[in-house]
């Protein structure tokens, strides 16, 4: 019998396709349109964009695109800043106001801030370094000014000039312009600095002006600041004035801007730069103390008027009633167009004092505010701050505003007068 032949091992066999090991992929190794494509899909998750954007260089690159940089703040290291937002072309449109502090600026920095952050409103300066030519000599065609619905210049530490802090408003086009000077040993630079028109290189046209300058045992030239001013803007557009100083000077050229420039203000707010302890104020004199300082009769169509009046003991009058600025202001300078009148009362120690003659004489503004004198009044508003001590009394609100009642006939008759009794905020 034929032996049947062994049968043949079957083998396997080997796959057509080889498994290749590869190293572990990351996100980064995808190009850049991969990632703009992931990104796109998240960019409404704002923390995820940052934190990604914090992950690594890579993912930086492309996650800043995505970002929003509404309010950034700069401080010293303004070329970095510049730089980062030259190399991306969405962050920059994002930037709605603008924070630089220490840093130098020019007419070529400002332009450039001008093109890089179209959509800026705000621009807060403090501290900055700018050396204007003198004469300045502005390019042809010269630029159109950077347009802002508000300008702050800020001094703390005596880096602006004046003729540098008018160089760069000159630059600019805000319609409301606040400008806050802190002074101390430090703070000279502007004290030195003589204002020079030629450094100018248009007048803006400003509608909101607010100055505020701290008090100082030095006095301050404010006064040179307000005067800078005044020959600065453009007059005709300034509608609201809120000023807060400490010296006569200072009301006096408060007095010459708004005759160059007030033409057009309706709304006049003025502060003095008071103490915080009750002693001090007692003793301190008070700049808004002589109406003859102020004249603010070309304010003709001035509408809302608000004054503050320091009650001070007897023995510290300066021989005139405590009502003696604000009264004779809105008998001798005070448009009849005036709607609003506020009085600021502070330091009130005891309510028979707002009918007394000689340290309040509150009754002067009953015969000066009158409909034949103000016809178009809606209100006077009457602000009574009392001390600590009258607060903590009884019943103390209801005998301040009857005593006010009291002295005010003729404008309660009239339904104009407001009375609020509050604690002094000092």
């Amino acid at each position: 019998m034929a032996r049947r032949p062994a049968k043949v091992r079957k083998t396997k066999a080997e796959s057509c396709t080889k498994v290749v090991k590869s190293e572990y992929r990351k996100i980064t190794d995808l190009p850049p349109e991969l990632l703009h494509m992931i990104f796109e899909y998240l960019k409404d998750e704002r923390w995820t964009m940052k934190r990604c954007a914090a992950t690594c260089a890579v993912l930086r690159e492309v996650a800043v695109e995505y970002l929003e940089y509404p309010s950034p703040r700069i401080r010293e290291n303004l070329d970095h800043f510049m730089t980062f937002m030259r190399r991306h072309t969405k962050p920059p449109k994002t930037v709605r106001e603008l924070n630089l502090s220490t840093v130098a600026l020019d007419e070529s920095v400002m332009n450039e801030i001008k093109r890089l952050f179209p959509k800026v409103k705000i621009l807060h300066l403090e501290d900055i370094s700018c050396t204007p030519p003198l004469p300045y000599h502005p390019p042809h065609p010269a630029p159109e000014p950077m347009q802002l619905e508000r300008l702050v210049l800020e001094s703390y530490d005596g880096g602006w000039s004046l003729c540098g802090m008018m160089h760069i408003l000159s630059l600019l086009a805000p319609k409301s312009l606040v400008i806050n000077l802190v002074w101390d040993k430090k703070t000279k630079d502007l004290q030195m600095d003589k204002f020079d028109p030629s450094c100018l290189a248009s007048s803006p046209a400003v509608e909101e002006l607010r100055v505020a300058c701290s008090y100082t045992p030095d006095q301050p030239p404010l006064a040179e600041l307000l005067d800078a001013l005044s020959r600065i803007l453009s007059p005709g557009h300034l509608k609201s004035v809120n000023l807060t100083c400490d010296s006569e000077a200072d009301v006096r050229a408060l007095g010459a801007l708004l005759g160059r420039i007030g033409s057009n203000v309706t709304r006049l707010l003025l502060h003095p730069h008071s103490r915080w302890a009750f002693e001090e104020r007692q003793i301190w004199s008070d700049p808004f103390n002589d109406w003859k300082l102020l004249d603010i009769s070309a304010c003709t169509k001035l509408e809302t008027l608000y004054l503050h009046v320091y009650v001070k003991r007897k023995e510290n009058l300066s021989g005139r009633a405590a009502s003696y600025f604000a009264a004779g202001l809105l008998a001798n300078y005070a448009s009849p167009t005036l709607r609003k009148v506020t009085i600021d009362l502070h330091d009130l120690e005891r309510p028979t004092t707002l009918g007394n003659r000689v340290v309040l004489k509150l009754q002067e503004f009953d015969k000066v505010v009158t409909a034949a004198r103000f016809p178009n009044l809606q209100k006077f508003e009457l602000n009574v701050c009392v001390s600590d001590e009258l607060y903590r009394k009884r019943h103390h609100e209801q005998k301040c505003r009857e005593a006010a009642l009291r002295a005010l006939p003729g404008l309660r008759a009239r339904n104009v007068l407001s009375i609020n009794v509050k604690r002094s905020s000092w």
